[in-house]
C-alpha cells in the first residue's frame, strides 16, 4: 500500500514538474500566443518547445513579447550579457530584472541549464557524383558538432573529399579539428584548437596542427556576423615524398564572415579566410580560404555548395603543387 502511495506520488510530482516546464510564452506580431519552453535563440531563430506541436522555430522578427520562467543567459548585438528569467515587458520588449530591453538588440538566448542535447547544434553534409567518361567518381563529406556552454564552446569539425577515375591516380583530402573556445566579455573569445590536415593534391601525407587563437566579433546581429582571428600554431608536417617530418611555427591571421535568412527559403552564407606566416621558413606563407553556400530545400535539409583553395608559397617537399582548389555539392541535415 505505501509503495503504490508513494508511486502516486511520484507520477504526480513527475507530471507538475514536466508542466512547469511547458510555462514559457511568446507572444507573435499577429497576436498568437504560444506556451511551451524557450530552447534556444541563434541566428535569428527562437527554437521553442510545445506540447502540441513539437520543437518548431520562430522568426526572432516576428517575435512581440516574450516571458519565461527560467534562467536564460540573453547577449546583446553589443556583446553585453545578463542573466535571469524573462519578464513580460511592452510591445518589442523584454524585462530582465531592472532592465527593459529591445527585441530588436538581443542576438542571442540561452537555458543555462539545459539539458546536454539542447545544448548541440550543427550539420552534416554527404555528396556524391559520377561520370562515365573515365569512370569518375566523387564523394564528399563533412560534419560539425558544436556544444555550447556558459561560458565556452566546443567544436568538432570534419570534411572529406575522395576522387577515383581511371586516368588518373586516386585523389584525397581529410582536415579534422577540435576546438575549444572560451566565451569572454564584450564579444571576445580566446581557445585552443587541435586539428590533422592530409591532401594528396598537395604532396602533404599529414598536418598536425596546435593553434592558440584569440577572437574578436567586431559586428553580430540577427542576419550578420563579422569577426578577427589571430594566434600562433605549432605544426608537424610530412609529406609523402619525402621521408622526414618536419616542425615548425607560424602565425594566424584571419577573417569569419557570416549571413543568414531565415524567410523562406533559407539562406546561409560562411566564409572564413586564414593566413599563416611561418617563423620557421624564410618567405613561407599559407593560406586558406572557405566559403559555405547553403539553400533550403525542406525543413532542416539544405542544398550546400562548399569551395575552397588552399595555397603554399614554399612547401618543403621539393616540386609539391603549391595550391589545390575545389568545390563540392552536397545535402546537409541541420539540427
Amino acid at each position: 500500500m505505501i509503495q503504490r502511495v508513494l508511486a502516486a506520488v511520484a507520477l504526480l510530482l513527475g507530471a507538475r514538474a514536466a508542466e512547469a516546464q511547458k510555462t514559457d510564452s511568446v507572444w507573435i506580431r499577429n497576436g498568437d500566443r504560444i506556451t511551451g519552453e524557450v530552447k534556444s535563440l541563434s541566428r535569428a531563430l527562437l527554437k521553442h518547445s510545445t506540447d502540441d506541436l513539437g520543437t518548431i522555430s520562430i522568426e526572432w522578427d516576428n517575435v512581440d513579447r516574450i516571458s519565461t520562467t527560467t534562467i536564460l543567459e540573453v547577449q546583446l548585438t553589443t556583446g553585453q550579457k545578463f542573466y535571469g528569467p524573462l519578464g513580460l515587458g511592452p510591445s518589442g520588449s523584454l524585462v530582465l530584472g531592472s532592465d527593459t530591453l529591445p527585441l530588436s538588440r538581443i542576438v542571442a538566448i540561452t537555458p543555462i541549464d539545459q539539458e546536454l542535447l539542447g545544448r548541440l547544434s550543427g550539420y552534416i553534409d554527404l555528396g556524391f557524383s559520377y561520370q562515365k567518361a573515365h569512370k569518375q567518381s566523387q564523394l564528399s563529406t563533412g560534419a560539425r558538432v558544436a556544444y555550447r556552454g556558459r561560458s565556452a564552446e566546443t567544436t568538432f569539425d570534419i570534411s572529406t573529399f575522395l576522387e577515383d577515375r581511371d586516368d588518373a591516380a586516386e585523389t584525397s583530402r581529410v582536415s579534422t579539428s577540435l576546438t575549444e573556445r572560451l566565451l569572454l566579455s564584450n564579444r571576445w573569445g580566446a581557445g585552443l584548437l587541435v586539428g590533422y590536415d592530409l591532401n594528396e593534391e598537395l604532396d602533404l601525407a599529414g598536418r598536425g596542427r596546435l593553434v592558440g587563437f584569440g577572437t574578436n566579433t567586431l559586428v553580430q546581429t540577427n542576419h550578420l556576423d563579422f569577426g578577427l582571428i589571430g594566434g600562433m600554431v605549432l605544426t608537424r608536417e610530412r609529406y609523402f615524398s619525402t621521408d622526414s617530418s618536419s616542425t615548425g611555427v607560424e602565425g594566424l591571421l584571419g577573417a569569419t564572415f557570416r549571413a543568414f535568412r531565415y524567410d523562406r527559403p533559407k539562406l546561409d552564407a560562411q566564409m572564413k579566410t586564414q593566413i599563416f606566416p611561418s617563423f620557421s621558413i624564410q618567405g613561407r606563407v599559407r593560406m586558406q580560404i572557405d566559403l559555405r553556400l547553403s539553400y533550403e530545400l525542406v525543413k532542416d535539409f539544405m542544398l550546400t555548395v562548399t569551395l575552397f583553395d588552399a595555397f603554399d608559397s614554399k612547401p618543403p617537399a621539393v616540386g609539391a603543387t603549391r595550391n589545390d582548389f575545389g568545390t563540392t555539392l552536397a545535402i546537409s541535415w541541420t539540427f
